[in-house]
């Protein structure tokens, strides 16, 4: 083989490796611009409105979130029933969020509360769980217990 071929192989792969490089390094860049520190979420975030339930009853609901310090603090109302709940923020990345539960409680759960209802209040009370949040017009969704918490705005 002569010499100027190896040069052209050499210099190819050369380039393949120099590629590779600059895009990992532009990948890496763009995911440390993504992501959001938990400090961008403190604030107060709240959002009422109706459920119908199976049986045609309708409940008023309200859900209050309180991010602060890496730390949140969450209360739903579901018509006699309370959850209050209490953790950590875990990360933002690409506008998601997670909540770790480390402590929650439910007084007054009625009966007459459909079974979609209650497993919601139960997931969110147990130590260690999981709630992701992820952004949806403005406001927070959390996609396992279905609740939207909206920030509120001080004039």
């Amino acid at each position: 083989m002569s010499k100027s071929k190896q040069c052209g192989i050499s210099g190819g792969w050369l380039l393949i490796m120099f590629v590779t490089a600059v895009g990992m390094l532009l990948g890496m860049l763009a995911l440390w611009l993504s992501f959001i520190s938990s400090a961008e979420l403190d604030g107060r975030y709240r959002s009422t409105g109706q459920v119908q339930l199976s049986n045609g009853q309708v409940l008023d609901i309200s859900h209050s979130l309180q991010v602060s310090n890496g730390r949140f603090y969450a209360m739903t109302r579901q018509g006699a029933s309370i959850l209050e709940t209490s953790g950590v923020v875990d990360y933002g990345f690409l506008g998601n969020y997670r909540l770790r539960v480390e402590d929650g409680q439910v007084t007054g759960l009625a009966s007459e509360i459909d079974d979609e209802l209650v497993f919601n209040l139960l997931y969110g009370r147990h130590k260690g769980s999981t709630i992701r949040l992820t952004s949806l017009d403005g406001c927070l969704y959390a996609l396992e217990t279905r609740q939207v918490y909206c920030q509120v705005r001080n004039p």
